[in-house]
């Protein structure tokens, strides 16, 4: 069964529109996902400060949720022109060797805090090391709980574990 997902909802005004360099060119699932840099060419993005449910994990089920949770990431993200934005908080890259950073339209619209907002992701901190958005992404998802949107209601109500086969 599929559930509709709430549309994007609008950026916190920018003073000015930020340097997009890459294009969404695949969503892997709904935290990761595949650029093109108009400098660095073609890298594995881990977006920062979120987890979402498995979908392609081997060996295990598919968590609940994920399938929305990579559908909202095709909507929103897939032929996007984004800014690719690391964090001094966190190292540059994952021990799967991928670019760890936020995507954000031109706009101010950061897909981490949108994610969560929409209940297609939850806050992650890896080894309580908070990222520099983690508060806008936890109010955020603060605000999909409260709502029982997308993972946080039926049928999940926040259990999206994968568990092996």
């Amino acid at each position: 069964m599929f559930v509709s997902l709430i549309a994007p909802t609008e950026p916190v005004a920018t003073a000015d529109p930020l340097p997009v360099t890459a294009t969404v060119l695949r969503v892997v699932d709904g935290d990761t996902v595949d650029i093109v840099d108009d400098v660095r060419g073609r890298l594995r993005v881990r977006l920062l400060g979120i987890d979402t449910a498995e979908t392609e994990k081997p060996g295990y089920t598919d968590g609940c949720w994920g399938d929305e949770a990579a559908q909202f990431a095709e909507t929103n993200l897939t032929g996007q022109r984004v800014a690719l934005i690391t964090d001094p908080t966190q190292d540059p890259h994952d021990r799967f060797g991928r670019t760890l950073a936020y995507l954000t339209k031109a706009d101010g619209w950061n897909y981490s805090v949108e994610a969560a907002r929409a209940g297609a992701a939850k806050s992650y901190t890896y080894q309580r090391k908070r990222v520099a958005e983690y508060r806008a992404i936890a109010a955020a998802e603060k605000e999909a709980i409260a709502a029982q949107r997308g993972l946080w209601g039926a049928p999940c109500f926040g259990n999206t574990a994968s568990v092996p086969y």
